[in-house]
């Protein structure tokens, strides 16, 4: 469904609407108000919700290897690479920027290409300022075989990259928003999609004291959660040693 079919669903489930009167209530979500301008809110909200409930959920991950993720040449002597695009950054702009998937970093000599290329370990910040970041460690520049996610989600490599190199990774994007009547909730599955109108349903309850409506779509959503979380969900996996 797309964003007015998400609303008109909401508002019929909610009891804003028939499914008679649905087009002529809502017949776009570009200046709806009222009632009905609330449901748009609502499903609007109800969708970021469902992406900030996990930031890594499977279909938010932009990856290097399907087309997506980042790919950056290195710079001669320049150790940090901020989000932005341009050279000397990463490549992608921080509003469409979620968190970076840690594990994924590699790099490659260019002019070589993949069969030069290895991973990068990934180490605390702090680590990584303490080690690179010191005295005439500062000025080495050789082929970096360390990355470190800066406070400002800047790639940090060690030690500071001569300039040949390319480095990739995988990052998770930002929770988007639906603003026209087609937009659609991107990269959820068709079939979950009526847990936007759930939740939906549960804030419209919230705000008009509907307590029906309300445990319905608490019913509803709970159950169509779990198995969206069964399906896309990251991984739980297990910790390494302590020591």
């Amino acid at each position: 469904m797309n964003y007015l079919q998400l609303c008109q669903r909401a508002c019929v489930e909610c009891g804003v609407a028939s499914n008679q009167s649905i087009l002529t209530a809502l017949p776009t979500v570009v200046g709806a108000s009222g009632s009905t301008g609330r449901v748009v809110n609502w499903i609007n909200d109800a969708w970021t919700d469902i992406q900030m409930d996990h930031d890594d959920w499977g279909w938010m991950r932009s990856s290097n290897l399907l087309g997506g993720g980042v790919s950056f040449a290195t710079v001669a002597g320049q150790a940090s690479y901020p989000l932005g695009t341009g050279a000397g950054t990463v490549g992608v702009i921080a509003n469409n920027f979620g968190k970076w998937d840690r594990v994924t970093f590699r790099n490659y000599t260019t002019s070589v290409g993949y069969t030069n290329e290895m991973y990068l370990d990934e180490i605390p910040y702090d680590t990584w300022r303490n080690s690179y970041m010191l005295g005439s460690m500062r000025t080495v520049q050789t082929r970096p075989v360390a990355v470190a996610i800066g406070p400002d989600q800047s790639v940090c490599l060690g030690p500071p990259p001569n300039g040949l190199y390319t480095v990739t990774a995988d990052y998770f994007v930002a929770p988007t928003d639906m603003v026209l009547d087609a937009d659609i909730p991107t990269g959820l599955p068709t079939r979950f999609h009526m847990l936007i109108v759930y939740a939906a349903m549960i804030k419209y309850a919230g705000y008009e004291s509907a307590p029906e409506v309300l445990a319905r779509g608490q019913r509803e959503y709970n159950g169509m959660y779990a198995q969206l979380q069964a399906v896309r969900a990251p991984a739980i996996s297990f910790g390494g040693a302590l020591a």
